[in-house]
């Protein structure tokens, strides 16, 4: 890092420098056409003698930090690229405790048309419950019992130690323990009947959900026993009380069935299933409202910082407010329009917005409108923008030295006008 960088630093404490983006990188014939318009700038502009003290390179350097987020801001919103703030989309579901949906590709020309779901039965896992026993009962003999499990395709062979002596809360408790901790897509635990408080029993409960056909997810059996008994049987642990289901579902009133209450379409959109419904659930997709609201507040931030520091900067060298009087006056003719897309603007004219209002006009296209790249409100702003970024100097003060002859041909030299316009960049180390 080179001085003049330690030194910039030193003099942007006010204003966070923010991640590069796509915004702040240019090609050879755009960098070309700043250094042209700065020198075009030099040779029409008078000579000026300037003091420059720190309060002035804070004030300088912060000013074109902001109008470059501002400017970055505009970008974003109406930019007409694939990946741009308007054109990434959101799942929105009607009822989302009943039916969530989510988008999980960046590329969502694969999404579905907007659609209705109406969930008549959700996807059920398979549960076993074993033999109601009284839990100090003593029913096994101590031994080794071997044992089965089939879960899907998979088969997994199990072997059971049981000292003797054991209770029967004891034999179900470690057997428990002992399944879970396998993790073959079962789960299990003890519990008491409701029916007999008094008496305890195994719950078995498969993770996966649906059948095809209604049979059965697990299946449990015996292979070596103990004194005639095997812990599969003397447990009941296969007695199935509950059988898989696939969901049932209608899409646009056509019904459709899935094993898992979880599916994608067209490898993007994620349906989660979580409950019953009487009435049809709506799943539309709205701009990302997330990510247009941080673009909006990179606008407000710069403005807002803007204003700030032209008020803070008239206090320290009663230099008169040009800056704060040019921006306001450069965006007071479309207020209407800007408030009536939630944006709001408090007694000292700085930029808030109501977020009701604002979403209201992401969903229902008029933000999208009033940010499009042909329209007058964005060419007027990030024409100011770029004006207060390439010369930050028209806003302090300074003593005319001489004035340019027209008479004879223009010299001038780039950066003498605007002695901080080659640092057009915001990114620091």
């Amino acid at each position: 890092m080179g001085a003049e960088d330690n030194i910039y630093n030193r003099l942007v404490p006010t204003y966070k420098p923010q991640p590069l983006t796509k915004y702040d990188t240019h090609k050879a014939s755009e960098l070309r056409n700043i250094v042209n318009e700065i020198t075009k700038l030099t040779k029409e502009s008078p000579t000026y003698f300037v003091k420059l003290n720190d309060a002035k390179q804070t004030y300088l350097l912060g000013i074109k930090e902001a109008a470059i987020m501002f400017q970055n801001g505009f970008g974003e919103l109406c930019d007409t690229s694939p990946d741009s703030a308007f054109n990434n989309l959101k799942a929105y579901s009607s009822d989302s405790g009943r039916v969530g949906a989510e988008i999980i590709s960046t590329d969502q020309s694969r999404l579905p048309e907007k659609f209705s779901l109406r969930v008549e039965r959700l996807a059920l896992s398979q549960v076993n419950r074993g033999r109601d026993l009284y839990p100090s009962s003593k029913g096994l003999s101590g031994g080794t019992y071997k044992f089965q499990v089939n879960v899907g395709d998979d088969m997994y062979d199990f072997q059971y130690n049981i000292r003797n002596e054991a209770s029967n809360r004891e034999v179900m408790k470690g057997l428990s323990s002992f399944i879970n901790k396998a993790n073959i897509g079962i789960h299990t635990k003890v519990e008491r009947n409701a029916a007999e408080p008094d008496k305890i029993r195994m719950r078995i409960e498969s993770d996966m959900t649906g059948s095809s056909a209604g049979e059965p997810i697990f299946t449990l059996a015996d292979k070596e026993n103990v004194n005639g008994n095997g812990i599969v049987s003397f447990l009941d642990l296969n007695r199935v009380e509950r059988s898989p289901m696939s969901s049932k579902f209608f899409m646009d009133d056509i019904e459709r069935h899935t094993l898992s209450n979880e599916f994608t379409m067209g490898k993007c959109l994620k349906i989660s299933l979580r409950q019953t419904t009487n009435m049809p659930v709506q799943i539309n997709y709205y701009p990302d409202g997330d990510r247009i609201m941080g673009s909006l507040q990179k606008i407000a931030d710069a403005y807002n910082f803007m204003l700030d520091s032209s008020q803070e900067f008239a206090k320290v060298t009663s230099y008169n407010l040009k800056l704060a009087n040019d921006i306001q006056s450069t965006i007071r003719p479309y207020k209407p329009d800007l408030e009536a897309c939630g944006f709001v603007f408090d007694e000292n004219n700085r930029m808030f917005f109501d977020n009701a209002l604002t979403t209201q006009a992401i969903n229902d296209g008029a933000l999208k409108e009033l940010f499009s790249k042909d329209s007058q409100f964005v060419r007027t702003m990030m024409t100011k923008a770029y004006e207060i970024k390439i010369n930050p100097m028209e806003y302090i003060d300074k003593l005319m030295g001489t004035y340019p002859d027209f008479s004879k041909p223009s010299e001038g030299f780039s950066y003498i006008t605007s002695l901080y316009s080659g640092l057009i960049f915001n990114y620091y180390f």
